[in-house]
C-alpha cells in the first residue's frame, strides 16, 4: 500500500482522471451474488446484491457499499471492491439505492443525496442475518455524502455493530458541488448527469404510469431538475432545502467511528473547501489529495494495481481499528 498518492504518468489532468477512471473498467470479472430485497416504511423497497466468500462464517466483517449518481450494484467500483474484500473471508452486500437497478420497479420514489434511513434499513437487515459480525459501511461519490450523513446520525441513534465507515469523494455540500457543475468547463458532466437522471425519470414513470408527469424546461440544470423532481418527490420545500437537509457536512463532526474520508483537491465537481472547514474528532481521518480528479486516483496502488483510493479503502476496512487521527495528506 502507497500513503501518497501519484498520478500515472501523464494522467495528472483532473479531466483525464475522471473520464479514464470511469472508462478503464478493468475485467468484468463473474461476482456471484444473491438479490434480497429491503422493505422501507413508506411500502418501497431497496434491491441488495449479497455476495458471500467461501471462507466467510457467521462474526465474519460484512461491507455495505452504496453507489453514486447514475450508478447501481453494477458500478465497477462496486465489483471491484466486493473482488478485494471476499479473499479476505467478507460477505459484500452492493445496494442498489431507490429505483436504481435491479429495484427500478420496486420504488416509487426515486433516491437521493441524503437517503441515510433507506441505508439504515440496508444495515438493520444485514445485522439481523448475523448478529454478531462487525458490519463495515463505504460510499462512493453521492453514496459517500449519503453513508457520512448515516454515521453522522448514528451518534444519536446507532447502529448495532456499525465498525467502520469510508467515503471516496463525497459531495458534503451540495450547494457548493452543484456551483461547481454549473461552471462552463464542467457542462460535460452536468449533461451526463442530466441524461441518466432523465432516462431513470422515464423508466420509473413507465413503471408507474400514475405518478405526476413533470415537465423539464430548456436548457436544463441539475438544480432545476433537482427543484422540479427531486425535492418535491422526497418531501423537501425545493432545491435549496435540499441541498441543506441533505449535505453531510454539518454532520460529519458528530461521527462517532473510525472513518476514512479520500478526495482530490482537483476534482471537477466535488468543492474542496467544506472539507478544510471541518472540525474533526479524532476517530476520522481525512486525506486530501493534490490530484485524482472523481473517482479517478489512477496511480500505483503498492500491490500491482492502479485503482489507488480502492486500495486504501481496502485497507483500512481489512485493517486493524485505528488509534484515532486526523490525517490531511496532499
Amino acid at each position: 500500500m502507497t500513503a501518497s498518492f501519484q498520478p500515472l504518468p501523464l494522467l495528472r489532468n483532473p479531466h483525464v482522471q475522471t473520464v479514464l477512471g470511469n472508462l478503464l473498467r478493468g475485467p468484468q470479472l463473474p461476482l456471484a451474488s444473491t438479490m434480497h430485497q429491503v422493505a422501507l416504511p413508506d411500502g418501497d423497497r431497496l434491491a441488495i446484491h449479497d455476495s458471500i466468500s467461501d471462507r466467510w462464517r457467521p462474526g465474519n466483517p460484512i461491507g455495505v457499499f452504496v453507489h453514486g449518481l447514475g450508478g447501481d450494484h453494477r458500478s465497477a467500483y462496486l465489483r471491484r471492491i466486493a473482488r478485494h474484500l471476499l479473499p479476505h473471508g467478507w460477505r459484500v452486500v452492493r445496494v442498489d439505492l431507490r429505483s436504481c437497478g435491479k429495484g427500478l420497479r420496486l420504488a416509487r420514489r426515486p433516491y437521493h443525496a441524503g437517503s441515510s434511513d433507506d441505508v439504515r434499513a440496508v444495515l438493520e437487515t444485514v445485522h439481523h442475518w448475523s448478529p454478531v459480525s462487525p458490519l463495515a459501511l463505504a460510499g462512493f461519490s453521492l453514496g459517500g455524502n449519503i453513508v457520512l450523513k448515516l454515521a453522522g446520525e448514528a451518534a444519536e441513534h446507532p447502529i448495532p455493530e456499525l465498525m467502520k465507515v469510508a467515503a471516496v469523494a463525497p459531495p458534503i455540500d451540495l450547494q457548493r458541488c452543484s456551483d461547481l457543475l454549473a461552471l462552463p468547463h464542467n457542462r460535460f458532466y452536468e449533461r451526463r448527469f442530466l441524461r441518466e437522471l432523465l432516462d431513470l425519470a422515464r423508466r420509473r414513470r413507465h413503471c408507474f404510469p400514475d405518478l405526476p408527469r413533470v415537465s423539464f424546461p430548456a436548457p436544463l440544470t441539475v438544480p432545476i431538475f433537482d427543484d422540479l423532481y427531486t425535492a418535491p418527490r422526497n418531501g423537501f420545500a425545493g432545491v435549496a432545502d435540499y441541498y441543506q437537509r441533505a449535505s453531510a457536512a454539518p454532520l460529519v463532526e458528530r461521527i462517532a467511528v473510525p472513518t476514512l474520508i479520500v478526495t482530490a483537491r482537483d476534482d471537477p465537481f466535488i468543492a474542496v473547501e467544506p472539507f478544510e472547514a471541518l472540525r474533526l474528532p479524532t476517530n476520522v481521518e481525512l486525506r486530501i489529495l493534490q490530484h485524482g480528479g472523481h473517482l479517478g486516483f489512477l496511480g500505483w496502488d503498492g500491490v500491482g494495481g492502479i485503482r489507488w483510493a480502492e486500495r486504501q479503502v481496502v485497507d483500512w476496512l481489512v485493517g486493524p481499528r485505528p488509534s484515532g487521527r486526523i490525517a490531511r495528506r496532499g
